[in-house]
């Protein structure tokens, strides 16, 4: 797969064209046309399968819709984590290969969404959410991202805190790995003893490792980066 790009000012260019023309689809070629009908199909195979009691649906679309795609990429040709952490490829996949797909989850007028703040990107955030919370296959990593502690405000807080820089990856997943193991009686508990939600459990402890991390190497930590994280908890006021 060639890694197509697109800049700012091509992206709102290319968003106000595919908007006049809708719903007629940005013109692409090549193994673009292809990615395009398979990220379709399972955005189609997602909304599909999502039950219609669900009260979290949104979440559960970006979850899976986030898995298939990792996945996905991982699987084509010449994509790599240095593209991964290109705003202006996610630009290009969100306006001019799938802007319909966008456009079902967020709408067609919401720029930062589609490129214009790339913490916002939807198709970039659910990836590296996806790819920070990685329990090493597909149906483990499902697992733990549909504990009904985690929700959209979730994959906001992960990014904030971790940005793309790659360090220290193994401490998010076992992060997000002991958080979704946590009974849902001791994180309310925790929870109602909080002055806001800015202060829930997820938070606090991102907000320990944010701090910790600037003078503990986590790999080096007695017991290695697994107990580091278990320490998190335990700072925190929570056993796992």
């Amino acid at each position: 797969m060639i890694i197509k790009t697109l800049n700012r000012s091509e992206s709102q260019n290319a968003m106000k064209e595919w908007i006049v023309n809708y719903p007629s689809m940005p013109v692409i070629e090549g193994e673009y046309l292809r990615i395009r009908d398979d990220i379709q199909s399972f955005n189609s195979l997602v909304r599909a399968e999502c039950p219609q009691e669900l009260s979290k649906k949104d979440y559960y679309i970006d979850v899976h819709i986030g898995i298939l795609l990792y996945d996905y990429l991982w699987h084509q040709p010449g994509f790599n984590l240095r593209a991964a952490a290109n705003d202006d490829f996610w630009r290009y996949l969100s306006v001019k290969v799938v802007p319909d797909v966008v456009a079902e989850r967020w709408g067609k007028d919401n720029e930062s969404h589609y490129w214009s703040k790339p913490a916002r990107i939807w198709l970039r955030t659910i990836w590296w959410y996806v790819h920070l919370s990685w329990q090493g296959d597909m149906i483990t990593t499902a697992k733990v991202l549909e504990a009904p502690c985690f929700s959209t405000d979730s994959i906001l807080n992960l990014e904030e805190r971790t940005g793309r820089k790659g360090t220290f990856i193994s401490v998010y997943r076992y992060i997000m790995y002991y958080f979704s193991h946590i009974p849902q009686p001791v994180l309310e508990d925790f929870n109602k003893k909080t002055k806001s939600q800015q202060d829930d459990l997820f938070r606090v402890v991102m907000r320990l490792n944010t701090a910790k991390v600037m003078v503990v190497d986590p790999a080096l930590y007695l017991g290695g980066e697994k107990e580091y994280v278990r320490a998190l908890f335990m700072d925190a006021g929570v056993r796992v």
